[in-house]
């Protein structure tokens, strides 16, 4: 827009009648620096190739990851993206190319992502496996399968399901139920091969593996019959076949309609995709025992068990309102992420806005810049909420330049969409992160989609995640922003906008959520995306006593599990720090039973970081623990079975030591 003149300033003032102070007017102008608003950055929407530090030395790392660029999507760097979830910070990922043997044994463990392979490449991993090597293969070339233990057989099993065997050691403390897989599976039968998971139906078991353990020579072989990393990116983000399809009836398309007969809502209270890459990091654990005791890192701060996601719309709420849920939120100790549609306002609107309130001090019904400074002091977030109807980039570009125009830059790292429309498969994703956005929190359980065959509602976790991670497009190129599920929303669970919603009374709504968080409590391990709308407190009266008693009961919850309540901007910086935590060099003294890790935050975490490690071992068992030579003493729980001794780390750097006796 072409900048205003001071007289042009001066004209509107008077054809508004408006009688000022002189210096009130011309102080009103100088405001108009302050208005004019920004406009949003573009770069590149991709993360970091994982490889970006091949070359490496020997030493650097127990795991290394192959990342296989003749499949198609190439799925390494989302492979990458599940490691890192896991908390196994602990590999180095390297090109096909670098598939050679002077490679492969400078590292306990070789992780190979899917694709072909030349004959030439399969007889280096064989050779690396019989020379006491481990190796991990997703959908290997059925020329290798006496290196797993199986043998072809005829056929393929596509969208089925698995069943995770409870009786070897490596399938103890996981769900029983069936799991639902995405993408095809390769037929084979155990020649050999421990079976660790059977290919399924949704009622019974197919006589194929799934998931196969096997050792050779001095080595050991895991084999997926599918690639476990593509069908987590389409358990979590939908059919791609069904994006921009209108298939529930509820106004404009939705990221949660391509998951309508895709997630199986029998299934929905289990995280699926979780329980699957849980699986996996149990293999690479187990393969690696007789080697070295493999650190990980917990999913959540302060050795939480779960978090609450706090989150709540605004559509150009008075302050207020928001003020009453904040309030609700800070009185249980946590923070909260309100995301704000403002009033579209062109410059001159907005600058005459800001001269009235500054004049006359009359900030009663609207959000002020100092409102919003106020409210991020106290550790909330104050964030954009999008209109997006005339199109994705020229929706984020209006609102982003009236959020700023308004005073309330910069534009925090989360965001919910208005409506929360949806384009493409990724393409919201996509030019959310090529903004600078770094969580997305579009992913929303609304609507018909969640009802089953026989009328009763399902809740849980429709992307088959509790845990945030990253988008990953049709080529396999992971996007720089985390995808973070709103499964706890209150117009559906209330039903105060949606026509096809439960309508539950608030102890029933509440109830269901109290499940979600106990569940979590109790091993499912998620975060919780909670919607806690703004405007009903504005609209006052019966609206805004439900949504108090709804929100007060979550909010109680919360507490009473020992749940964090974080905003989705904490909750970022934790995953980010989590993420950045160096666990290098690892060393182990077999004879001595003596495990050193180095450790070194990149980042600051908003709040401890746990770190974990086996508290058992073959043949021996955790007798102390020290950081920097100082004892500690940790916490020991388990993790799927497994017993790990836990200690936090707040920052900085250090060296933790263990001795096993």
């Amino acid at each position: 827009m072409k900048p205003i003149t001071r007289r042009q300033f001066l004209k509107l003032g008077g054809a508004a009648g408006l009688t000022v102070a002189a210096a009130g007017v011309l102080g009103g102008y100088r405001l108009w620096a302050q208005v004019e608003g920004t406009t949003p950055p573009f770069h590149s929407p991709f993360q970091e190739p994982p490889d970006r530090r091949w070359p490496f030395s020997a030493g650097e790392a127990p795991i290394l990851l192959i990342l296989n660029e003749r499949a198609d999507p190439s799925t390494g760097a989302y492979l990458a993206e599940i490691l890192r979830t896991e908390g196994l910070n602990v590999f180095r990922a390297a090109p096909l190319s670098a598939l050679r043997e002077e490679v492969l044994a400078r590292f306990s463990l070789v992780l190979l992502s899917a694709g072909p392979l030349d004959t030439s490449q399969g007889e280096t991993l064989r050779r690396y496996v019989a020379e006491g090597g481990r190796l991990v293969a997703m959908r290997p070339p059925a020329s290798l399968a006496d290196l797993f233990g199986v043998e072809p057989a005829a056929g393929q099993t596509v969208d089925g399901y698995i069943r995770i065997d409870p009786t070897p050691a490596f399938g103890q403390g996981f769900p029983r139920e069936r799991l639902q897989f995405h993408g095809t599976a390769d037929h084979y039968r155990p020649a050999g091969a421990e079976t660790l998971a059977w290919l399924s139906s949704k009622t019974g078991d197919l006589p194929f593996p799934a998931v196969a353990w096997h050792p050779f020579g001095r080595g050991q072989a895991g084999m997926w019959a599918f690639d476990l990393a593509w069908s987590v990116a389409l358990t979590r983000q939908g059919d791609p076949l069904r994006a921009d399809q209108e298939r529930d009836g509820l106004r404009g398309v939705r990221a949660h309609e391509r998951f309508a007969g895709w997630i199986d809502l029998d299934r929905i209270e289990i995280p699926q995709a979780d329980e699957q890459m849980r699986l996996l990091s149990r293999m690479i654990a187990r393969m690696l025992a007789d080697r070295l005791p493999l650190p990980r890192l917990w999913y959540f701060p302060e050795g939480a068990l779960g978090l609450l996601v706090a989150t709540g719309d605004a559509h150009n709420m008075p302050p207020s309102a928001v003020e009453e849920v904040l309030g609700r939120v800070e009185a249980r100790g946590g923070t909260f992420s309100v995301y704000y549609a403002p009033l579209l306002r062109n410059s001159l609107q907005r600058a005459w806005q800001r001269l009235l309130y500054t004049i006359e001090r009359a900030g009663s019904h609207i959000v002020l810049p100092e409102h919003v400074r106020g409210w991020r002091a106290r550790g909330h977030e104050f964030g954009l909420h999008p209109y997006v109807e005339e199109g994705l980039e020229m929706g984020w570009r209006r609102y982003w330049e009236v959020f700023t125009g308004m005073g309330y830059g910069p534009v925090p790292p989360t965001v919910r969409t208005h409506r929360v429309l949806w384009s493409g498969w990724v393409e919201t994703a996509r030019v959310q992160a090529a903004l600078g956005i770094r969580m997305n929190l579009d992913f929303y359980h609304i609507g018909p989609t969640f009802r089953k065959a026989d009328g009763e509602w399902a809740f849980g976790y429709f992307t088959g995640s509790g845990l945030p991670m990253r988008f990953v497009d049709a080529q396999g190129r992971v996007l720089d922003i985390f995808q973070q599920l709103t499964n706890v929303v209150d117009e559906h669970l209330i039903g105060w906008t949606i026509p096809e919603a439960p309508r539950l009374p608030i102890p029933e709504a509440v109830a269901i959520v109290r499940r979600l968080l106990a569940d979590s409590r109790a091993g499912v391990w998620g975060a919780v995306g909670l919607q806690a709308h703004v405007d009903p407190f504005a609209i006052g009266g019966e609206p805004a006593a439900r949504q108090a008693a709804w929100l007060e009961g979550i909010l109680d919850a919360a507490v009473e599990h020992g749940i964090p309540i974080w905003s989705a901007e904490r909750w970022l910086a934790f995953l980010e720090a989590r993420e950045a935590l160096r666990l290098e060099p690892i060393r182990w003294d077999p004879v001595g039973k003596r495990l050193s890790i180095g450790i070194r935050a990149d980042r600051p975490p908003p709040a401890s970081v746990w770190i974990g490690i086996p508290a058992e071992i073959p043949g021996g068992r955790l007798v102390q623990m020290a950081v920097d030579r100082l004892p500690v003493i940790w916490r020991e729980w388990t993790w799927r079975g497994d017993p790990y001794a836990w200690v936090p780390f707040p920052g900085g750097a250090g060296v933790l030591q263990a001795q096993y006796g």
